[in-house]
Order: C-alpha cells, then structure tokens, then sequence
C-alpha cells in the first residue's frame, strides 16, 4: 500500500508487436519479459495485486499460471498498436478490477532491466510528496545528439523541431535532457484518468542509468539487451530468486 491506498502492478502484454515477434513472451536468461516483471512485482512489498492486461491466449494462460489473469481478457479494441494504455486502466476501472481510489504501478515487459530498489525507491517517493504530487516516472539522460539539435523536415529542407532552437548550439551550454524510459510509472489512478495521461502534471522524476533503461522496440535494442546481460553490465534482479 502507499499512503493506505492499494497498490496494484500492471503488467500490460499485448500478443502482438511489429518490431520483434511475440516480444513480450522473449526469454531472458530463461525467464520471459512478461513472468519477470510479475516477479519483480511480487517482491516489492508495497505491491497488494499483480495483474498481467492481455488480448492474447498464450499470455492469458501464463498470467492464470502466475496467479496474476484479469478476470477476463482485454478487449481486442485496446490490443491494437494504437491503442493506449490509458484506457486499459479506464476498462479495469470500469469492470471494478482496479479502483479509482487505488495507485497503480505499471511494469512494461519490454524495460526488463530495473531493479526491486528502483520499485521501492519510487514507492518511498509517492509516499514521501503524497500531498504535492500524484506520479513518479523513469527517466534516463538523453546520452546523443540533444533533443534541442533534432531536425524535421518540411517541404523537402531542414527545420528545426523546436522553434527558435540553433542547431549549431554546443552541448555543453544546453540543459541535460531526459526522456521517459518505461521502466516504471506510478501514479494515483483517479489523476490518471482525470489527466487523461501517465505523465500528470504533478509527476516526480526517478532517474536509472541507461544499462538499465534499454527498451525493446527494435532488433537492435534486443542485442544491446543480451550484451548488456552476458557482460554484466547490468544487474538482473531475478538471478538469484527461485523461478
């Protein structure tokens, strides 16, 4: 619990995936992305229920496994890849699985790297702002060409993505940048949906460094993924428990 709200952590795993296969159910040292993050959540104290939010039947049957199924699965309307995730928790709320009263920590599968100390850090830190804040998000620090240098492209020439922005600009006078890394979103529910965002207005940062933060969009973030493990560079959270 936090602040004497339930916790509840949602593990959102659609079957489907265009940059990588069936991403959600990929092994890693043996453990797929989706049984390690309802693992992960299991040991953080704090957390009261685990539910794994899928359309899809091999992941349905590995939630009921795990003890962590919806009582039914998600509607084929919030399984597209343009469906939010947003409104997954607004159908959970609606079919009394998850309540507006509650807070929610949302573990994506596919940042596998973070830690029982990241969870308990962001839970200690809604705990702490409880009265002046409502969300605690991931961050990473932007470690490429700044955000401030990016360029669009309009009519077939060069512009900046920011307005007013000079591309040619040193690094070092810019302000360090950080982007959301999906590794953790924690938030009071009812924020959530009256925001209509998982990034509210009151949102807290959590950084993790970039080992930890790898995100599985493509194949390429796969590789880094499995080189970052087999060199240990990162410290896998699950190497030492009992499966």
């Amino acid at each position: 619990m936090i602040h004497e709200h339930r916790l509840c952590a949602l593990v959102p795993a659609r079957g489907g995936s265009k940059g990588i296969s069936r991403k959600n159910l990929y092994e890693l040292a043996g453990i797929s992305l989706v049984e390690r993050s309802v693992r992960l959540a299991r040991r953080c104290a704090r957390v009261d229920q685990v539910f794994v939010s899928t359309e899809d039947a091999e992941i349905m049957s590995l939630a009921t496994l795990l003890d962590a199924a919806t009582p039914r699965p998600r509607p084929i309307e919030l399984a597209s890849d343009c469906a939010r995730t947003i409104d997954v928790v607004r159908n959970l709320v609606e079919e009394e699985v998850l309540s507006n009263d509650d807070c929610i920590l949302l573990l994506q599968p596919t940042t596998p790297l973070r830690t029982l100390a990241d969870l308990e850090a962001a839970c200690e830190l809604l705990e702490e702002h409880w009265e002046d804040a409502d969300a605690v998000i991931s961050l990473c620090a932007v470690d490429g060409p700044h955000p401030y240098k990016a360029q669009v492209i309009r009519e077939g020439l060069l512009r900046p993505l920011i307005n007013g922005q000079d591309s040619s600009v040193s690094r070092q006078s810019l302000p360090t940048a950080y982007l959301p890394n999906g590794a953790i979103y924690l938030a009071k529910i009812h924020v959530l949906l009256e925001e209509d965002t998982f990034l509210p207005e009151r949102s807290l940062p959590l950084l993790m460094p970039a080992t930890a933060s790898i995100n599985l969009d493509g194949l390429l973030d796969l590789l880094l993924l499995e080189a970052v493990v087999s060199k240990g560079l990162a410290y896998d959270t699950l190497k030492q428990s009992g499966r």
